[in-house]
């Protein structure tokens, strides 16, 4: 339970430090929303003015119309309802007293604002958020410390499917075996292992007996997963350079050998 609780502690760690982050992105937000309710609220306010001082207008239509756009405050809320909440009431008002050109104004609205602007916001908040995380270093490390663990579950697993007589060792025959499986061909594909990578691993660290155990397995399979990293083509090349060079030597070293040999013999 303690195990279970501080795994939660974490991820409530990391929600917490998110969010505290996240207050001045919050800040700009509202604010940009607020200036288009003000602005959309004020242009439908003063299309709608004309209506409202019309006493020849209908006075139940009018009142109707009023609770919603009658006044600044009316409409600042209006617009916020439109946006968050149930937009049809405040926009049926409009429509059936008013004219029914607000359905394209309303429709337009919420095809604008209402889809792309908020989700614009979303995409701001959920960057922010994984960049958060991805600056958590305690985070990265137990994340990945997770991630190897898995592996690690998945190779022995693996392991063990293979080692038919359970000795601890995989022989050449059940190793065959294994890579001729096609459903092993795809959950080594899910390991990010390919089966030819594999036959070549056992010749590398096979030490001569036929068999490797689980600690090689698990180094040499660790070892192929995934891409190659720069770090271990660096390495490959300054080996490929270092061989290189001891065979420029021993040449020039047999060059200058053969030339003495001929001047003394002269």
């Amino acid at each position: 339970r303690m195990i279970i609780l501080s795994g939660r502690l974490e991820s409530f760690g990391l929600l917490l430090k998110c969010v505290l982050a996240s207050v001045t992105m919050l800040g700009y937000a509202t604010l940009v929303l607020i200036f288009v309710q003000c602005v959309c609220g004020m242009i439908i306010s003063t299309l709608v003015s004309r209506y409202l001082e019309d006493p020849a207008m209908d006075a139940e239509g009018r009142r109707h119309v009023f609770q919603y756009w009658g006044t600044f405050t009316r409409t600042f809320l209006t617009m916020f309802e439109v946006l968050f909440a149930n937009w049809a009431p405040s926009c049926r008002a409009l429509v059936d007293n008013v004219s029914e050109w607000f359905t394209l104004i309303f429709v337009a609205y919420r095809c604008i604002v209402g889809f792309a602007l908020l989700n614009v916001v979303n995409s701001v908040f959920v960057s922010q958020t994984l960049k958060i995380a991805d600056s958590d270093e305690e985070y990265l490390i137990k994340l990945r410390q997770k991630h190897q663990d898995q592996y690690r579950k998945k190779l022995e697993t693996l392991f063990k499917a293979a080692d038919v007589t359970n000795d601890g060792f995989l022989e050449l025959d059940e190793f065959m075996r294994l890579l001729e499986d096609e459903k092993m061909h795809l959950w080594l594909s899910q390991l990010q292992l390919e089966y030819h990578d594999l036959m070549e691993l056992f010749q590398m660290i096979d030490s001569g007996d036929g068999r490797i155990d689980w600690k090689e397995f698990m180094e040499g399979a660790g070892r192929l997963k995934g891409q190659a990293k720069s770090m271990d083509v660096f390495r490959l090349e300054t080996k490929i350079d270092a061989v290189m060079k001891s065979l420029n030597d021993k040449d020039g070293s047999k060059q200058r050998w053969k030339r003495n040999i001929s001047l003394d013999s002269s």
